[in-house]
Parts: C-alpha cells; sequence; structure tokens
C-alpha cells in the first residue's frame, strides 16, 4: 500500500476538526490556569490525527460496503479505485486506534481515569456515525453530533488533562469550536446532497435544502465572530483577543463561499475554504491568547 493511498483513506483535509481543539484547548489552559504540559499536548495531537484518521475510513468503510460510494470519484475514495481492500483497511483503523488508545491510557494513568470513559464514548459515537439500521450520517444531526462530541468534548477534555479543570467556562470557550466542526460536516454534506439523495440519506442539507444549507453556512461563520465577542464581554476571554480576530477574521470567505454552486465537483474548493475559516479563526484566538500570556 502506498503513501498516496494511506493519506488518501486519511481524508487530511478533515484533519484540522481533530487538531483545532487539542492547540486551543492546551493554549487556553496555559492562559487561564497557567498549566501546560508539552508532552501531553503532542501525545493528544498526535492521537487525534489518528482518531480523526480512523473515523473517516470507518465511515468510508461502511459506505463502501452498502454501495453508497458508488457514484463518488475513484480520486476521493481508494476503496472505490480498488487501491486497497476492506481487510486492508480494517487492518489500518485497528492499528491507528490501538495506538491511539495506548496514548489515551498513558495519559489517563497519569491524569485521570475518566479520560478513559470519555475516549470509549467517543469512540462508540464513531461507530454509531457509520454503523447501524440508522446511521448518524444517515441523519440530520450529524452536524450537531460531530460538534459536541469533537468540539466541546474534546476541547473541554483536552482542557481538563492540561489543567485537571472542569466548568462552565471550558464549556464555553468550546462553543465556537463546536460549531466550527459542525460546519465541516456541513460544507462536506452540501457538496455532496445529489450523491447523499441517491444514497437514501437525509442530512442536514437535503432536509433544509441547498439555498437554506448555503446560508446556514455563512450564518455560522459571522457567529464564529459574535461568540468571541460575548466571551470577551463575560471575561472568559481577554479584550485583546479582539485585535488579532478582528484583523484576520475570514471576511472574505462568505463572499467567496456564495460565489460558486457547491457540488461534489467542487467539493475540494468548498472543504478547503472552511479548513481555512477553521485555520484563521483558531489562529487569531492562539494569537490573542499568546498575547495575554506575555503581557499580564
Amino acid at each position: 500500500m502506498s503513501f498516496k493511498t494511506i493519506i488518501k483513506l486519511m481524508d487530511i483535509k478533515t484533519l484540522v476538526a481533530g487538531l483545532v481543539p487539542v492547540i486551543l484547548g492546551s493554549i487556553y489552559s496555559k492562559y487561564a490556569f497557567e498549566r501546560v504540559n508539552i508532552l501531553y499536548f503532542l501525545l493528544l495531537a498526535f492521537a487525534m490525527i489518528l482518531i480523526q484518521s480512523a473515523t473517516n475510513m470507518i465511515n468510508d468503510y461502511f459506505d463502501f460496503k452498502r454501495g453508497a460510494d458508488v457514484n463518488k470519484s475513484s480520486d476521493e475514495k481508494a476503496l472505490i479505485s480498488g487501491e486497497v481492500t476492506t481487510k486492508g483497511v480494517l487492518t489500518i483503523i485497528f492499528f491507528y486506534q490501538l495506538i491511539a488508545f495506548i496514548i489515551g491510557v498513558f495519559i489517563a494513568s497519569q491524569t485521570s481515569y475518566y479520560i478513559l470513559l470519555v475516549a470509549i464514548l467517543g469512540g462508540t459515537i464513531s461507530i454509531l456515525y457509520a454503523f447501524g439500521p440508522m446511521p448518524i450520517s444517515y441523519t440530520p444531526i450529524g452536524e450537531i453530533v460531530s460538534g459536541l462530541t469533537m468540539g466541546i468534548g474534546i476541547t473541554t477534555t483536552v482542557i481538563y488533562i492540561q489543567s485537571g479543570v472542569f466548568n462552565l467556562s471550558t464549556i464555553l470557550v468550546a462553543i465556537p469550536t463546536a460549531l466550527f466542526i459542525g460546519t465541516i460536516l456541513l460544507t462536506n454534506n452540501l457538496s455532496d446532497i445529489v450523491e447523499d439523495k441517491e444514497a437514501g440519506r437525509k442530512t442536514l442539507p437535503i432536509i433544509l435544502g441547498k439555498k437554506n444549507a448555503e446560508k446556514l453556512w455563512m450564518f455560522n461563520v459571522v457567529i464564529l465572530f459574535l461568540l468571541t465577542l460575548g466571551l470577551v464581554l463575560i471575561n472568559i476571554y481577554p479584550l485583546i483577543i479582539l485585535i488579532p480576530v478582528i484583523l484576520l477574521f475570514p471576511y472574505k470567505s462568505i463572499l467567496i463561499f456564495s460565489s460558486y454552486e457547491k457540488t461534489a465537483e467542487t467539493k475540494g474548493r468548498s472543504m478547503g475554504l472552511i479548513g481555512q475559516v477553521g485555520v484563521k479563526y483558531h489562529f487569531s484566538i492562539v494569537i490573542g491568547l499568546v498575547i495575554a500570556i506575555i503581557i499580564r
């Protein structure tokens, strides 16, 4: 199996969804509680890359077995192109999950074994997302589940690992990230609306309709800014964070997003665009928190 095939299976354009909660959670822990462990940060980042990749593969595996990916491009799906067998995919999933689990056990042994319960719950949700009589990916709640699980669940867990603190503030900090991660899935489902209809899915864009789903996408991007302002007003974020957010916020993304048709052919462009939104937004948050840490 080639390196190119493994990268295709991992679907690296989605990995930002796993890394963002780790980076934000660690930096916020340093800002709010003056605690951060670099080793934990590196291990968590690596584990999240493995978990997100394995989740993508689980989804592809079950879609392939159902025939739901039959109309998708072989350039996007390694199972369709025949570059890898289903047995090969299952083997990679097993090793990725095993390594991530070992990392989780080590971190839990140094912090709290309650973390393993969170990991088991997250793993169960990732399987239910693609498996069962009614997979989550076939329903309109996929965006909500992914946002809550990865955005709030992982971010608050990372903060807890780094600081030992779990409270309302750590949950509120995670809300913009949850919105961003949910919007990643919204972008994916919006691009696949034709194929998903044929596969029998009832995703959120199918229920809302393409135009309303596009409006929701743009609304979500705007709300990222407003949520940040709210976090400043209730003293969870420092006032200085607004400077990088205002300067770096991806204003043009809304105009770009509204300028072209959302189809399977433009999916790469759409996923790249939401990735840029997430990177620019969270980069501005991290810069603001770092400045606040330095000047206090």
